[in-house]
């Protein structure tokens, strides 16, 4: 009978072991693991979260597999207004769709961090070599699986079957490797990515340095009587 009882005890113990999934004495539930250290953490207010075991940068924390292009992934509802609207999404081929974009500068944790000016003379020069380009989507969509998906609303569905004859209008992250290194940064699977904010930045300096241009020529023709003055 005890060794009934001691076989059982063990079979239970290793189950619960291999199930990996704790109530803590807060309500926060680990999946995945018997501490908060790693797995799938939920805590009691609802949010869930994900810590991965391997804390190395760059290291896999988690993943969602996409089936279709217009499938979402970790998509955040809009309770608060009760519109049920998803705020932010990740669509199947990679687009983040989010109602407000916001983006905070990467030294904002650190305050002892000096800021160098940017020279607008060389800002000017920087864009003047900055190409844009049209790409060809080359989405895999068609429009039958356009018509016939259950997730795309039924007013959206003609428009989008419109944006499959539309091109993508993007920067290059070559060009602009070669004349503006610092926009562009490297993923770990060696992809060239944008720093549109670096972008938008070098071009704030660029048209302060061509206002700045244009004033020193009106003043010029103003002096030389090929211009009429501004009226204060």
């Amino acid at each position: 009978m005890k060794k009934a009882i001691f076989t059982l005890a063990v079979v239970l113990l290793t189950i619960t072991a291999q199930a990996q999934i704790k109530m803590h004495s807060d309500s926060h539930v680990s999946i995945g693991s018997l501490t908060r250290n790693f797995g799938l953490q939920v805590q009691p207010i609802g949010t869930t979260y994900f810590r991965t075991q391997n804390y190395v940068q760059y290291s896999l924390a988690t993943r969602s597999k996409a089936n279709a292009d217009h499938q979402k992934h970790w998509a955040v509802q809009d309770c608060y207004n009760n519109t049920n609207e998803d705020l932010f999404y990740v669509l199947g081929q990679g687009d983040v769709w989010a109602m407000h974009y916001y983006t905070t500068p990467s030294n904002h944790h650190n305050s002892k961090v000096e800021a160098e000016p940017i020279n607008s003379e060389n800002a000017l020069a920087i864009i003047l070599r900055i190409n844009g380009y049209y790409y060809d989507e080359n989405t895999m969509l068609t429009e039958e699986e356009i018509l016939g998906n259950e997730y795309v609303k039924e007013e959206a569905k003609a428009e989008i079957v419109k944006d499959l004859e539309k091109k993508t209008v993007a920067l290059s992250a070559e060009n602009l490797a070669e004349v503006f290194p610092d926009a562009v940064r490297t993923d770990p699977d060696n992809r060239l990515g944008i720093n549109y904010n670096a972008v938008i930045t070098i071009l704030t300096e660029a048209v302060k340095q061509q206002q700045s241009e244009i004033e020193l020529l009106r003043n010029t023709l103003e002096e030389n009587g090929l211009l009429e003055p501004e009226e204060p």
